[in-house]
């Protein structure tokens, strides 16, 4: 859990920052200081830096010694927070990289799961023959959950049984009848149901599949907490098996305790 991992790094991290300033910066200040104000003195250079560090380690001059012991600290925790920034932003470009090579054919072949979902369409109702908004909710609901989970792909114009139906019936719907569109319509859906910032955590990619085009959206793990608007409200979905669902109150305080800290 990364909140475990952190409460161990950040005082191991800190301790190391408070040795890097007392005999590191301390001393290349007094280096420093040396050149600019005390050159005519009988101390070589490396006795006064010496002489300095020992006052200050001694608490002679206790305003220095603990100047550089909490900027040492500060250093050491600025680079911690850096260093865990970069990490999860490298784990999540291996991850996109690593979607990105997979095939699409083997992807329909393992069927659905809990890292893989099918769609046949994102708003034209097979079924009803017509525009039909609940299988947009659907949708937004399976990418919340993936991103509240562990990721994963959600295949658009593929049935339940791996079949390919493409994606024809929804640009009929739409005024842009092209995957430009397409994309417009998906962004759009869910900066307005899940916020702007989950727009960075989805990549939309078209392929064809059979002489069909078929919309593969890849969605990565948030670093925080996904919530779906909807009905005013705002609910909270996880992927569990080969299906999304949603928490109540109690299983998602729990559960974003345990994963986000």
């Amino acid at each position: 859990m990364p909140f475990m991992k952190n409460s161990i790094r950040y005082p191991f991290v800190i301790l190391i920052g408070f040795f890097f300033g007392i005999f590191v910066f301390l001393p290349i200040n007094e280096f420093t200081s040396y050149y600019e104000y005390n050159r005519e003195m009988e101390l070589s250079v490396w006795q006064f830096m010496k002489m300095q560090q020992w006052r200050a380690i001694t608490l002679e001059t206790p305003v220095k010694f603990f100047f550089y012991l909490v900027f040492g600290g500060l250093m050491g925790l600025v680079s911690v927070l850096l260093m865990t920034v970069f990490r999860e932003r490298n784990r999540l470009i291996d991850q996109l990289r690593r979607e990105l090579n997979k095939n699409l054919t083997t992807l329909i072949s393992k069927g659905e799961s809990d890292e893989i979902e099918f769609k046949s369409s994102f708003r034209y109702d097979y079924r009803l023959q017509k525009v039909n908004k609940a299988l947009e909710i659907m949708i937004m609901k399976t990418i919340a959950g993936f991103m509240n989970t562990q990721g994963g792909t959600l295949l658009i114009g593929v049935a339940d049984d791996g079949s390919i139906l493409g994606l024809e019936a929804d640009y009929n719907t739409l005024s842009r009848k092209d995957n430009d569109g397409y994309t417009q319509l998906l962004m759009s859906a869910i900066a307005d149901k899940m916020g702007t910032p989950s727009c960075k955590l989805v990549k939309i990619l078209f392929q064809m599949q059979e002489g069909k085009e078929v919309c593969r959206v890849i969605v990565l793990p948030s670093p925080l907490p996904v919530y779906l608007k909807e009905d005013n409200q705002h609910h909270f979905y996880v992927r569990t098996g080969s299906g999304t669902r949603e928490m109540d109150i109690r299983e998602a305080i729990t559960f974003i305790k345990v994963k986000w800290g």
